[in-house]
């Protein structure tokens, strides 16, 4: 997730885009094997029916503690003895190349999940003859393709599977819809995705009742809805409903007690309510260290997230010691969290004035982020923005106006020349090239901000007001005779 730390007053500094808060983003893979009817033709007592059936035990085990690794390897171990039972177009190898999905996916390895899913998804007359399983495997590979960021193909997934789950009329369609509306939601379609999720709500309602602990499920994805929206009053009075619920049903405590502490935090974190959070992400740590252990990638990101908190209210010594926990924790298999760990380390120490070991952990970051993601990603991007504002901090503009334009470059090609990334990603570029006295290419870069916020959001938004000062404060670094208002006025138009 990409947090922008806004600046309220007249050319404001280089804003930093800090990586790892960890958003909400519900548990969305669908796993569930049956091997014993995948072994029901086979000799009762069969050495290697036995020998299947515990490698799978075992695999289940091993991905419920978060050790993805091992459960990937014990995954593959059987899907291959189903391939060589059954033979690749069957459903039973289809269910084992969908729990080795859904282990991708957990190690936020999507392009491989992807690939597996789809493999899963054109098994012959899977639909027909395994309803159940099909629309799990087409909502899997749904949800890797919009991680992925093809949005409008994970819609057309999700929607083959609700066209399955819908002829049984029941609550497992909500969880569709919940999908459906976290993608649109991801696209920032807010509308559309409020739609989607009224309709998880009317199903969860009719099917399990309005006191349903499932509907906190449906109330988070809304919560966050809002707070994109910069909503945070409904984001908070939907994200209670959800807690109420949960405490009812675990009593406090539980996984999925921690994930509505830690969507909590997340909220008063955006809100700027940082005691809030720090609590919220407390109250998570202590059934995520519990139930889950210290090594889990949800544990991790809690650690990353409190070290967040500590360095929002200055406390970069604290801070530093959370993220470098969250890097002793954390396991080969969890690389992408060990970039967001290096990218808030580096912020942390450059704010120390260790230029150099900052340098060293962006470094680190990039390498790993370059290599899971490619060059083209917005956690990259992350990155690169991260090297500017430490070479920014050195004064050394001309570095810090070429990383910011490497991160613009990404984000206008793959989020859109309007996402609140690639707006911060001109104003970064701007305030280097303004730092240089290049004011008409910085001129230039607040004028496309501006331009953004101005539609978006109109001319009372305090971001827009404080585009408009800088860009007013440049026009007249250039010595341009001619009114500013009447300048703005012409480029407006």
């Amino acid at each position: 997730m990409i947090v922008t730390k806004r600046v309220p007053r007249a050319l404001a500094a280089f804003l930093l885009v800090a990586a790892g808060f960890f958003g909400s983003m519900p548990a969305r893979a669908e796993g569930g094997v049956f091997t014993t009817s995948c072994l029901a033709s086979k000799e009762a007592g069969n050495g290697k029916v036995t020998k299947i059936l515990e490698e799978t035990r075992q695999a289940k085990s091993s991905a419920d503690r978060g050790d993805y690794a091992v459960a990937l390897r014990r995954y593959q171990n059987v899907l291959s003895n189903m391939v060589a039972m059954h033979g690749a177009q069957h459903e039973c190898a289809a269910r084992y190349k969908n729990e080795v999905g859904v282990v991708y996916m957990n190690m936020g390895q999507y392009d491989k999940a992807r690939d597996i899913l789809a493999q899963a998804a054109a098994v012959e007359n899977l639909d027909t003859s395994s309803e159940a399983d099909a629309a799990a495997i087409y909502n899997n590979l749904g949800f890797a393709l919009g991680e992925l960021g093809d949005h409008e193909k994970a819609r057309e997934w999700h929607l083959k599977a609700l066209a399955i789950r819908e002829k049984g009329g029941n609550a497992d369609t909500a969880s569709i819809y919940d999908d459906i509306a976290f993608s649109y939601d991801r696209q920032n379609n807010y509308g559309k995705a409020l739609e989607w999720y009224a309709k998880a709500l009317v199903v969860r309602e009719k099917e399990l009742g309005i006191r349903h602990p499932d509907m906190a499920i449906t109330y988070d994805g809304i919560a966050s809805v809002h707070e994109h929206m910069g909503e945070y009053n409904k984001a908070r009075e939907w994200r209670s409903k959800a807690l109420e619920m949960r405490e009812k049903k675990f009593g406090g405590s539980g996984p999925e007690m921690a994930s509505t502490y830690h969507n909590a935090a997340v909220a008063y974190f955006k809100q700027g309510d940082y005691a809030n959070a720090l609590k919220s992400y407390e109250k998570a740590l202590a059934i995520e260290e519990k139930t889950l252990g210290r090594q889990h990638p949800t544990t991790v990101a809690t650690y990353n997230g409190i070290a967040g908190v500590y360095d929002k209210q200055g406390n970069y010594a604290k801070a530093a010691q959370w993220y470098e926990k969250a890097l002793a924790a954390n396991r080969k298999d969890g690389e992408g969290q060990n970039a967001v760990a290096y990218n808030n380390l580096a912020v942390v120490v450059a704010r120390q004035g260790n230029y150099r070991k900052a340098l060293d952990y962006l470094q680190r970051a990039m390498a790993i982020q370059e290599k899971l993601a490619g060059k083209e990603h917005p956690d990259t991007a992350v990155t690169y923005t991260n090297f500017a504002w430490v070479y920014f901090q050195q004064h050394n503009y001309a570095q810090a106006a070429d990383w910011a334009r490497k991160a613009l470059a990404i984000n206008e090609k793959v989020l859109g020349l309007d996402h609140p990334s690639t707006v911060t990603a001109y104003s970064n570029v701007a305030m280097a090239y303004y730092r240089q006295r290049n004011y008409g290419q910085a001129l230039s870069e607040y004028l496309n901000a501006y331009r953004v916020y101005q539609t978006r959001f109109g001319g009372d938004h305090p971001q827009t007001k404080l585009f408009r000062t800088n860009m007013e404060n440049a026009y007249r670094r250039t010595k341009n005779p001619r009114p500013f208002t009447d300048w703005l006025a012409e480029f407006m138009g």
